[in-house]
């Protein structure tokens, strides 16, 4: 039955893992898309200059810095496609396995896989495709509890070292949040199902506790550090936070496929459900089957001491993910926790709801067969129906279109008779052929959840890297920055979603630009430099993108006047035009004269004085040197490899030369090989005192507290490995897991 589960899994993702297709659905072209083809091929290392004029890759979360599968991938310079449908292909396997053997050790193995079946082809899981990090990290969830429940019951290195191995792996693969939740589950786990004296528990688990926070060490510390200079760093309005929350009439979507019409097609009726201007969830579908209702009734009808502490974790996570039609319960959160408030998306906690729904599915498929057959085929009838009246009642808060509606409701009667037939067959045979139904049912609703394009469209580089090389005559791109509005080229989106995503690709919208080799200032997001966003708003975005040497940008046409530039190219067929600013600063230059400032004043004094963040006036934090007028210094040479900066001056007068780069503590300056520093300058830039002479500055990033930590994380995380796999290799972890308690 998991093997079958897997294979609907692997015929869904066929063209995806076979390269002809990819994943084209959310933020995956335009982000995640080219973020790991950089990362993987190596194109970057550990400072990523081609975004936020400079930022840490070892402090991105979501660019899996540490995570050992992300580095494996790294190690074999994958390619984006079709390395990322296969990792979240491989990272689904696991997630079945995992819960397979987590619901083996309580219930019959025909029952076991029926959850296996939930988690792996639930809408959930599949529409968390098109955000890679967080799909990885959500099929670690059962593995962790699986961990926990062996630990708590049995002991021993085996379950020890498995628990302290997994559960980093959440916040490593990019979910921190979803990490410390199932921490708490997992110490629900432990209390619950434990079988030693609470002393010794207490002893072994502040010990395996020890060992998640050394194998967590280098993502933690980094993102921690980093945290205070990104503008999420002073954390998010509550109304930010909770924007992509579960509308109360979604948790219908659990057992009625499909339920507001086609997701990338006309007929979609769901937007009352979002918050504007969006007109789709975030997490756009949480379907886990017709049959849902029927088995969770039968679960706490049969076995409720079982089922009651997988609906205690159901429910909060459910609460959680509410937002605020739950009395705002993830918002309050935020105001009690501090760490808390840099978190968003609660739909995303769905990814413990999850687990605890296809636990209750699975308790409630072992009692269902123990039924009479009229009472089994009650229940599946009886689901079939609520699924249809929840259908129409939504149906009528809305302006339903006839077309989806009517093939929601065909999907439903067919899955319900389905379901009814394959009760009425004998015990033995009846689980297996409702696991059959159940994985059509999932597969039929939630293949378009993928959102698959032909990959051919998207093989070519993006037309805007050909229009601003050309607008550049081929100007080398790391001496300029580009930036993209996106606001005005979403304004007139394609009728037809395929031909909409085509179209993004092509104007380059957010970090596609850096495939092509590209520099972008600024994107205007929470993780943005906290000073870029201050001199965005309190000064100008003109004045902003100049400043960090923005020569051109990409917008919708007939917008040059609002960045004071001029429209040098229009693509008629992609509906872009390339705007050339004016006064754009160089990358480094030496200024006339340099002053000093204290960075909280200048803002004011910038909008006071035009002539500020410019090329002729540094303003400068900290004690000032020697700076002499000397009109015939010369930049000699410029190279940026990203986290190595190199540039040669010859000048007759000491002086400073000026950075546009936003450079963070790990970095090291030297002149001619000997140690030098650096100052902060007009907030967003970095200033190098050089004296007279002709002198080669080098600029390094040398994270060594970090880098030492991954040591120490990457050593412990293979012994604990090969602990865990020694002791499930010899038999007794794989006949631990697959014990039944009666």
């Amino acid at each position: 039955m998991v093997a079958a589960a897997f294979a609907a899994l692997t015929a869904m993702l066929w063209p995806a893992l076979t390269g002809k297709a990819i994943l084209a659905f959310r933020d995956m072209l335009h982000n995640y898309g080219p973020m790991r083809e950089l990362f993987w091929s190596g194109k970057i290392d550990l400072w990523n200059d081609r975004e936020f004029g400079g930022s840490s890759v070892l402090a991105d979360i979501v660019q899996e810095p540490f995570y050992l599968g992300a580095l494996a991938m790294r190690a074999l310079h994958a390619p984006a496609w079709p390395g990322i449908p296969i990792r979240v292909w491989a990272h689904s396997l696991g997630g079945m396995i995992g819960m397979y053997a987590l619901l083996r050790r309580t219930t019959s193995r025909d029952a076991a896989a029926m959850g296996a079946v939930v988690i792996g082809l639930c809408g959930f899981s599949i529409a968390d495709f098109s955000n890679p990090q967080w799909a990885c990290a959500a099929m670690w969830v059962p593995i962790v509890l699986l961990a926990s429940d062996l630990w708590a019951v049995e002991g021993g290195a085996t379950s020890a070292a498995l628990l302290a191995l997994s559960l980093p792996q959440i916040l490593l693969a990019g979910d921190p949040l979803l990490c410390c939740l199932t921490a708490a589950a997992a110490v629900g786990v432990v209390w619950l199902r434990r079988r030693r004296p609470a002393r010794r528990l207490a002893w072994e688990g502040a010990a395996i506790a020890g060992a998640v926070l050394v194998v967590a060490a280098p993502q933690v510390v980094s993102s921690l550090r980093a945290l205070s200079s990104v503008a999420r760093g002073a954390g998010l309005p509550r109304e930010i936070r909770e924007q992509w929350s579960l509308h109360p009439a979604r948790i219908a979507e659990l057992f009625v496929p499909r339920m507001f019409g086609p997701l990338f097609d006309q007929g979609y009726w769901g937007g009352f459900t979002v918050s504007p201007p969006w007109t789709r969830n975030y997490i756009h579908s949480i379907y886990a089957g017709v049959i849902g209702p029927g088995l969770l009734a039968a679960a706490l009808w049969r076995r409720r001491r079982e089922a009651t502490p997988w609906l205690v974790v159901a429910g909060i996570a459910l609460a959680l993910s509410l937002g605020p039609y739950f009395f705002h319960l993830y918002g309050v959160l935020g105001e009690l926790l501090p760490g808390f408030r840099v978190f968003r998306y609660p739909q995303r906690l769905m990814a413990l709801f999850m687990p605890a729904w296809a636990a209750l599915m699975a308790l409630g498929a072992a009692e269902i067969v123990q039924l009479p057959v009229p009472r089994r085929v009650a229940l599946a009838a009886g689901s079939a129906l609520l699924a249809t009246a929840a259908l129409l009642g939504t149906a009528a808060l809305a302006n339903p279109d006839p077309a989806s509606l009517w093939r929601t409701i065909l999907q439903i009667a067919v899955v319900g008779a389905a379901s009814c037939a394959a009760l009425l067959l004998p015990a033995r045979l009846a689980l297996p052929a409702l696991a059959v139904v159940l994985i059509a049912d999932l597969a039929a609703a939630n293949a378009e959840l993928l959102g698959m394009l032909p990959r051919g469209p998207f093989r070519a580089p993006p037309a805007a890297c050909d229009a601003l090389a050309e607008a550049s005559g081929n100007a080398r791109r790391s001496t300029f920055r580009v930036y993209v509005d996106q606001d005005p080229l979403e304004a007139s989106p394609a009728p037809e979603w395929g031909t909409q995503r085509v179209r993004e690709y092509n104007f380059g919208k957010r970090n596609l630009l850096e495939v092509c080799g590209f520099r972008e200032t600024v994107a205007l997001t929470s993780l943005d430099p906290v000073d870029e966003m201050r001199l965005w708003r309190e000064v100008s975005p003109q004045r902003m993108l100049r400043v960090m040497g923005t020569r051109y940008v990409i917008t919708a046409p007939g917008h040059a006047a609002r960045f004071g530039g001029r429209q040098v190219a229009v693509d008629p067929l992609w509906g872009f035009a390339v705007v050339e600013l004016p006064d754009a600063s160089p990358m480094v230059f030496r200024p006339e004269q340099v002053e000093q400032l204290p960075p909280a004043m200048l803002t004011a004094a910038a909008r006071e004085r035009p002539e500020l963040l410019g090329e002729k006036i540094a303003a400068l934090d900290g004690p000032l040197q020697p700076h002499l007028h000397d009109p015939a210094a010369q930049l000699v040479s410029f190279n940026n490899f990203g986290d190595e900066i190199f540039f040669r001056v010859r000048q007759t007068e000491p002086g400073y030369w000026v950075l546009g780069a936003t450079l963070d503590r790990d970095w090291t300056a030297q002149i001619d090989g000997e140690p030098t520093s650096f100052a902060r300058s007009d907030l967003v830039r970095r200033a190098i005192w050089v004296p007279a002479g002709d002198h080669v500055v080098s600029l390094i990033y040398d994270p060594r507290l970090v880098l030492a930590l991954f040591a120490a994380s990457a050593l412990l995380t293979l012994w604990l490995g090969w602990t865990a796999a020694r002791g499930l290799l010899d038999g007794r972890g794989v006949r631990q897991a697959e014990q039944v308690v009666e």
